[in-house]
């Protein structure tokens, strides 16, 4: 008992100092010498007039409080009369029980008809830059910081009492930007909320319009549950409605529904907002409709600026006429995205890509999106093209006589862009399907650094064949310039031509090198300047669109005035076509055609203007020997002969002439060549016998004169001999003769 007569004692005494300092407060408060003293610091400070219009008033019971009534505060000169802030109402109390018990309750802060101007002018000076204190001087460019201020983060936990919350009703916003020329205008700014308290689930609902003259026009309404569980702050049951219209935004009407549950810890400063879901609606404008949902768990750490997003799932829904087949789908799926706002770097891994039914999985890494710096892999069993851009046919052949001048094309490139650009990526497609063309096991690895942009290698199996190339665009100079290399082996082009052009015009097993340049901006330009090289090789094979064996019969028929054979098939069947040239400033020349078919073989020359899609080329065609075993004929009368045929005109519908002046000219001519071979035989048989005789004579002169030498050889040895025994004779007798003189003088000594 005697302790509660102490708490008792203590609560009285406690209640007694209350009202006492309360009836102390009222009896000396003066509310509108308080409001002229607050005015009178004003504008000392601000050198602004702030001015209350009528008596402040004060409550008592139940709540301790003051209401302010209207009031204004002063724009800065030079940016009109229009106060930068003004209020009609404004009122904010205490309740007293709350005070005695040491937790106090503020109630609501009521602010009605809130009218904040802010204003730009031309020279980028604000009209609240004057109230804002300049930061120290800066030390070797480095702003000094306020070693007084204590930066570390503060621990709310320990907050008492609680607050009624908002009620501000009417308020309007108005920004206007003169440097920019630019006006927004927030209207209608509705904010309630629940009694705020630690611990305490309360609703706050939040009603606006923000309107830009001419450019935009919206509205937004927010509700949550938010719980103030320091340093927590919880929103749960977020929801956001916004709906804009106006030249500002692409279309005539933009709906955005947000929800989520958001989390928010003042002390690490970090975001998380589990559920989110965003739903986005628009109507007319640049496209007639489109829906797209965004949902995912977000996290964002705002200390270091980088934001993670699981389960991403966007998906958007695309309908208007402008668009493929009136319509598209896509959407964005990953395990996680991870995006940092330092780096402006973004990772989205376990990537699932759809395109209306074509879906793309594999990752995507942006290493820096302000260069762009990409690393991509992606992979599809099946990339149908034509079904995306809404095409069910390939492009029609144009055949006219004369060429018709297509329109040119600009082939515009973002060369800053692309100089920027940093790129290293993959591309993997089973069946790829474009211009009814279909291809499969395409590989298309992509590289950009430095203004070079490389498709290498670019490997695909099509139409029984195999394609491998490189694309390089070098977007360094002032226009592009294009480098292709590409080789197509065991390629059926008639197929290939069948599905793209609805027309085979070349049918057979092709293989095709062709190295290419070109530069410019304009597709005529890029024909213009092409330069490169092309072999082509095709067995077994058709030229369609003329016969060239009836071309060179109907000639013949004309010059002997027959009756023209009637035409078979309007092709050239071949075993073998051979052609190879180079194309220099958009002519391709070439002179080294060659063509087996049967009962022709045809040989070539001439040039084909690419830009201008005209052929100028001279076909020399000469007639088999015989056509024994080939449909049972006799030998043709041309047969050997080279018949001279013009191919001349637009590629598609090229002039065939067979020319019969040549023709004769070149019969004329084998004639005269059969006849000097006939006499150049006949003359060296004659000088063949001539000099048969001849040598026959000669021999037997040498024969001759052989024998007669030999018989003076030998006269003469005989001569010789004779000689030779008489003077051997007289040495015998001289010698004999010296001997006997010798001996008779001997005998006369002795």
């Amino acid at each position: 008992m005697k302790i509660l007569k102490i708490l008792l004692a203590g609560i009285g005494l406690i209640l007694v100092v209350t009202v006492l300092a309360v009836v102390v407060f009222l009896a000396t408060f003066d509310a509108n010498q308080y409001k002229q003293d607050l005015a009178q610091t004003i504008q000392q400070q601000t050198g602004r007039e702030l001015v209350f219009e009528g008596d402040i008033g004060l409550t008592f019971y139940p709540a301790l409080g003051m209401n302010l009534g209207s009031m204004r505060f002063a724009n800065a000169p030079g940016f009109g009369d229009q106060p930068m802030l003004a209020v009609q109402a404004a009122s904010v109390s205490v309740d007293l029980l709350s005070l005695i018990s040491l937790s106090p309750q503020i109630d609501q802060l009521v602010l009605e008809g809130l009218n904040i101007n802010l204003q730009k002018n031309e020279q980028g000076k604000t009209n609240w830059d004057d109230l804002v204190v300049e930061e120290k001087a800066a030390v070797d460019g480095k702003p000094v910081q306020d070693e007084t201020v204590d930066k570390s983060p503060r621990d709310l936990s320990t907050v008492a009492g609680s607050f009624g919350g908002f009620n501000i009703s009417g308020a309007n916003l108005l920004w206007k930007d003169a440097s920019a020329g630019v006006e927004y205008q927030v209207q209608d700014l509705n904010l309630t909320s629940g009694r705020m308290a630690p611990g305490e689930v309360f609703p706050v609902q939040l009603n606006l319009n923000v309107q830009s003259p001419g450019q935009l026009d919206s509205k937004v309404a927010l509700t949550a549950q938010v719980l103030l569980d320091l340093p927590r702050i919880q929103m749960n049951s977020l929801q956001l409605q916004t709906s804009a219209n106006g030249a500002m935004i692409p279309v005539d009407n933009l709906q955005l529904d947000l929800s989520g549950d958001l989390e928010f810890n003042l002390n690490t400063q970090k975001l998380a907002i589990n559920g989110f879901s965003t739903q986005v609606q628009s109507q007319g404008g640049v496209l007639l409709k489109s829906e797209s949902n965004f949902s995912g768990e977000v996290g964002f750490d705002i200390e270091a600026q980088q934001l993670t997003v699981g389960a991403l799932d966007l998906q958007a829904h695309l309908t208007d006429p402008a668009l493929p087949a009136g319509k598209l789908s896509t959407g964005i799926s990953a395990g996680q995205m991870s995006l940092s706002l330092p780096q402006n770097a973004i990772d989205l891994q376990e990537l699932q890509w759809t395109l209306n039914e074509n879906r793309f999985s594999g990752f995507v890494k942006v290493g820096d999106y302000t260069i762009p710096a990409l690393d991509f892999a992606l992979t599809t069993p099946n990339f149908n093209v034509d079904s995306l851009l809404g095409e069910t046919t390939g492009p029609q052949p144009v055949v006219s006589e004369t060429p018709i001048p297509a329109e040119d094309i600009q082939i515009s490139l973002p060369m800053d862009l692309l100089r920027s650009l940093k790129l290293n990526g993959q591309l993997e497609v089973g069946t790829l399907v474009a211009q009814k063309l279909t291809f499969n096991e395409v590989l298309l690895k992509v590289t950009a650094d430095s203004g070079i942009i490389d498709l290498k290698p670019l490997k695909m199996n099509l139409y029984d064949g195999q394609f491998n190339g490189a694309v390089q665009v070098n977007a360094q100079g002032q226009v592009p310039v294009y480098q292709v290399n590409k080789k197509l082996s065991s390629f059926q082009i008639g197929q290939f031509l069948q599905d793209y052009m609805n027309d085979d015009l070349v049918s057979g097993n092709a293989n095709v090198d062709v190295n290419l340049t070109a530069s410019g901006e304009w597709l005529s330009e890029l024909k213009s300047s092409l330069n490169g090289s092309m072999q082509v090789q095709v067995l077994d094979g058709a030229l369609k669109g003329f016969n060239l064996r009836h071309e060179v019969d109907k000639a013949k028929a004309k010059f002997k005035g027959q009756t023209v054979p009637q035409q078979e098939a309007r092709k050239t069947d071949f075993s073998a076509l051979n052609l190879s040239g180079v194309i220099k400033d958009g002519v391709f020349s070439s002179d080294d055609l060659k063509v087996e078919a049967p009962l022709i073989r045809v040989g070539g020359q001439g040039s084909a203007n690419l830009a201008e899609e005209t052929v100028n080329y001279l076909v020399n065609a000469k007639l088999v020997g015989t056509t024994k075993g080939q449909e049972g004929g006799e030998a043709d009368e041309l047969s050997g002969l080279e018949i001279p045929v013009a191919i001349t005109g637009p590629w598609l519908a090229p002039k065939i002439d067979v020319q019969l002046d040549e023709m004769m000219k070149a019969r004329l001519d084998a004639e005269k060549a059969r006849i000097r071979d006939e006499v150049a035989k006949k003359k060296a048989a004659v000088e063949k016998q001539l000099a048969a005789e001849k040598a026959k004579l000669k021999a037997a002169q040498e024969k001759e004169a052989a024998a007669k030498k030999a018989q003076l050889q030998k006269k003469k040895e005989l001569a010789e001999a004779k000689h030779k025994a008489e003077l051997e004779a007289r040495k015998k007798a001289e010698k004999e003769k010296a001997e006997k003189k010798l001996e008779e003088k001997l005998k006369k000594l002795f």
